[in-house]
């Protein structure tokens, strides 16, 4: 398969590519964006690792100037058997949601794992984070990272988080949205159920939380609980969970970054779960 050059702004290719790059476009056509080499490799890579799941890759694009430095790169991009199309730079930016765009994009289909499968799936005693509403994609995006790099099993989301698959969370967690399962859930409530037959203890961050985290066993299953940047917690999320636990806060601040708190979580279970030196 060569390269595809698309020249015209009204090709209906690209423009279907473009018109993709809305959120609530890419979100009907089930699909979303990655740039960058690393985002891209990693996509035609994924499934080599058992934590990874295979993506389907749509397309792939090209800037001419990026096609035209990188030849190697883009003859090997051609045996993915997946389409690959070079426009122009000025075409290429009206793919591209970063202000520099390094020249490859891939347009994928996005994931949907349903819950018995995730379940199914999920190791003796597994560690995995539940965000409850969280809206500011940076926070999502660096928790799927953080999530990732504490080698965290699954991310469970309820309706009112953002979605995973914008562009600012996909850029935020740094390819981490491709290595880690990402499961919309109703509720809270709706995913105890699952936990409990799992034996999966829900652990939430509160500020009304009796003891530290330190304080609290993380070393069997446990879904950490995140709530909204503002509002915290829901009063039914904080009653479902079995165990509140408030991290330690001497100075006067009145509450810690949801990112922050979940990474603080994420590494006490760590340190419980492993003999290793961090």
């Amino acid at each position: 398969m060569n390269v595809k050059e698309i020249t015209s702004s009204q090709n209906p290719v690209f423009k279907d590519a473009v018109k993709k790059q809305q959120l609530k476009a890419a979100k009907a056509a089930g699909v979303f964006t990655v740039e960058g080499v690393r985002a891209v490799d990693e996509a035609i890579e994924s499934g080599t690792q058992s934590r990874d799941a295979s993506w389907e890759i749509e397309s792939l694009w090209l800037s001419a100037s990026f096609a035209g430095d990188n030849p190697g790169y883009a003859a090997d991009l051609t045996r993915t058997k997946v389409p690959v199309y070079q426009v122009p730079d000025p075409l290429f930016r009206r793919l591209a949601d970063t202000e520099h765009p390094q020249g490859v994009i891939g347009i994928l289909k996005r994931q949907n794992f349903s819950l018995e499968e995730v379940f199914q799936s999920l190791p003796e005693h597994p560690l995995v984070v539940v965000l409850e509403n969280l809206q500011d994609p940076g926070n999502v995006g660096t928790i799927l990272r953080t999530a990732d790099a504490a080698g965290a099993d699954a991310i469970f989301c309820t309706k009112g988080t953002c979605d995973v698959y914008s562009p600012k969370v996909v850029r935020s967690s740094m390819g981490s949205l491709l290595h880690v399962p990402v499961i919309p859930i109703p509720s809270v409530e709706a995913l105890k159920v699952g936990l409990m037959k799992k034996g999966i203890r829900l652990l939430a961050a509160h500020l009304m939380g009796e003891k530290a985290p330190w304080e609290a066993d993380l070393s069997l299953g446990v879904a950490l609980l995140i709530g909204n940047e503002g509002a915290g917690l829901s009063k039914e999320a904080a009653q479902a969970a079995d165990l509140l636990v408030k991290i330690p806060m001497p100075g006067q601040a009145e509450s810690l970054n949801a990112g922050i708190a979940a990474g603080m979580l994420l590494y006490e279970a760590i340190r419980q779960r492993s003999s290793c030196q961090l």
